[in-house]
């Protein structure tokens, strides 16, 4: 019998280094406190009680966000961005992922007749983060689900003709990308792939007051909201709509103008 996979603890396996880091730092800084405070070097004990509250609290604020993020009845980001879509149980749904799977057996879910094609854009070349290849080592179990295909590819060239699917979701991909070119070639790419009134649906992590207040200095690895927005106009999208969640994702639905509309837009025609 498979375990039921957990993203939750998933994350957590993968972002090990770092919680590992901050629990050392906690530890040194208690064996710092209870040694002064036996020998009375009284000016330490401020000092290592201050680094021990900082370094709990954004241990837990860390916590508290992935659980948020990743926890079963957390903010399912994935599942927004379904609901935002306006998907029919039919529908057939192109998904880009990196490996994680999670997110589109979820989706696969909430399909019937439907179809959820599942691209994997993962190369160690432009997506060199070591978590999410600590993720990629234990990924979930892959169902033996008709309604699930899975497929390898490249941020370059994905392997669908033009103008061929409807609905693309990408759920904090784009973030794994270090390199701003390589995220607007694969946004490129996906616009080639949808046809004209086709949709995007995009959730990536965001830089905002919750996430410098729960992530300290690590809130520095994330872009806050215009740059995602720019970015989508910039790839030839036309944002429809936009939604944030608690501060930590933020979710976009974004549509492939028709010939006519993005000619419009071209010579800034609309208002």
């Amino acid at each position: 019998m498979k375990r039921r996979f957990n993203p939750f603890l998933q994350a957590i396996d993968a972002q090990w280094p770092g919680y590992a880091l901050v629990y050392a730092g906690i530890i040194l800084a208690l064996a710092v406190l209870g040694i002064s405070a036996n020998r009375g070097w009284w000016s330490y004990v401020p000092l290592s009680a201050a680094v021990v509250i900082l370094l709990g609290y954004f241990l837990l604020g860390n916590l508290w966000a992935l659980s948020q993020v990743y926890g079963r009845t957390g903010l399912n980001p994935h599942q927004v961005l379904f609901d935002m879509g306006r998907l029919q149980p039919t529908d057939r749904l192109v998904f880009v992922d990196l490996g994680r799977r999670h997110c589109p057996i979820e989706i696969a879910n909430r399909l019937t007749t439907g179809q959820t094609i599942v691209i994997d854009v993962y190369s160690p070349q432009w997506a060199a983060g070591r978590s999410l290849v600590r993720w990629r080592g234990r990924p979930p179990h892959s169902p033996d689900d008709p309604r699930l295909l899975w497929r390898n590819s490249s941020i370059d060239l994905l392997p669908l003709p033009d103008a061929s699917v409807t609905t693309v979701m990408m759920c904090q991909v784009l973030s794994e990308f270090w390199q701003r070119g390589d995220q607007l070639t694969l946004l490129q790419e996906i616009r080639r792939i949808l046809t004209p009134d086709g949709r995007l649906l995009l959730a990536e992590p965001i830089r905002s007051k919750t996430t410098w207040i729960t992530l300290g200095p690590a809130a520095l690895n994330r872009k806050p909201p215009p740059h995602w927005q720019k970015l989508l106009t910039e790839a030839g999208f036309q944002v429809r709509a936009d939604k944030g969640l608690a501060g930590l994702i933020h979710c976009y639905r974004a549509d492939r103008p028709s010939a006519d509309l993005a000619r419009q837009l071209s010579l800034d025609l609309v208002i």
